[in-house]
């Protein structure tokens, strides 16, 4: 009788944490945008809902054809939106800078912030954008704090070895949405797993960039390929394996 108090007193927290999200924790493929928004850019929701820590989460597949002037956009003031390059080269002018940007490149941006996007080739650029809101009220000076807006480009960032494959730190800092964003990506050897199945505060999402997946969620296993997203909430049990012959690449991104 005390082992099943104590087990029940132990998982209540993770089970109250996981029920929290309306979004559920599972691979999501890539769509085809299908939606036109200004410009020539086309979209698609991959998944939608509230998590642990975000009143509000929506990730989009975008699609942007050549575009003959930049498209000029603004962040709503009530959300935060992260830019990840998937596929071709999207130009981005920010706060009076312009940087051509490739796959794995990402942008990310506080409320209100202006700046504006371009595709001046003829093969069209795909990409995801997060959008979100923290159930806690926006702390923009905490943003500014923390480096404001930015960019951070593929090439510049420098893949450190390891025994599995290897690692490139984005970044981990406060924003305007969250006490701590976390951004890297994650390299991983044929017939590898990348750590144990495990679980953690922070809800979590796996953005494939290339490679064969098989990702262990609470009992479930899914197949990812490049393209797809896992999401995995608040506490969740997981655990991610490369399934392929050939190295798998992926970021991971964490945010509470």
């Amino acid at each position: 009788m005390k082992k099943i108090i104590f087990s029940v007193i132990y998982l209540a927290p993770l089970l109250l944490s996981a029920q929290q999200d309306s979004i559920i924790s599972q691979v999501y493929q890539w769509k085809q945008p299908v939606k036109s928004l200004q410009g020539n850019t086309r979209s698609t929701i991959l998944f939608e809902g509230s998590t642990h820590d975000m009143e509000w989460l929506q990730m989009d597949a975008l699609e942007l054809a050549e575009s003959r002037a930049d498209i000029k956009m603004d962040v709503p003031a009530g959300e935060e939106n992260l830019y990840i390059v998937k596929k071709g080269i999207l130009i981005t002018t920010l706060n009076d800078s312009v940087y051509t940007l490739g796959q794995g490149s990402i942008v990310l941006l506080l409320p209100g912030q202006h700046f504006s996007i371009q595709n001046k080739i003829t093969t069209s650029c795909e990409y995801y954008v997060a959008k979100y809101r923290s159930n806690s009220p926006i702390d923009l000076q905490r943003g500014k704090d923390s480096g404001g807006s930015f960019i951070e480009d593929w090439k510049s960032i420098v893949l450190k070895p390891s025994e599995k494959g290897g690692t490139r730190n984005y970044f981990q800092r406060p924003t305007a949405m969250t006490k701590r964003l976390d951004m890297h990506v994650t390299t991983l050897n044929a017939g590898l797993k990348s750590h144990d199945p495990h679980t953690h505060r922070a809800a979590e999402m796996i953005v494939m960039i290339e490679g064969n997946t098989e990702m262990q969620i609470a009992q479930k296993f899914y197949k990812g390929i490049g393209g797809d997203v896992y999401y995995l909430g608040s506490n969740v049990l997981h655990g991610i394996r490369n399934i392929g012959s050939q190295p798998c690449t992926y970021f991971a991104i964490q945010f509470e």
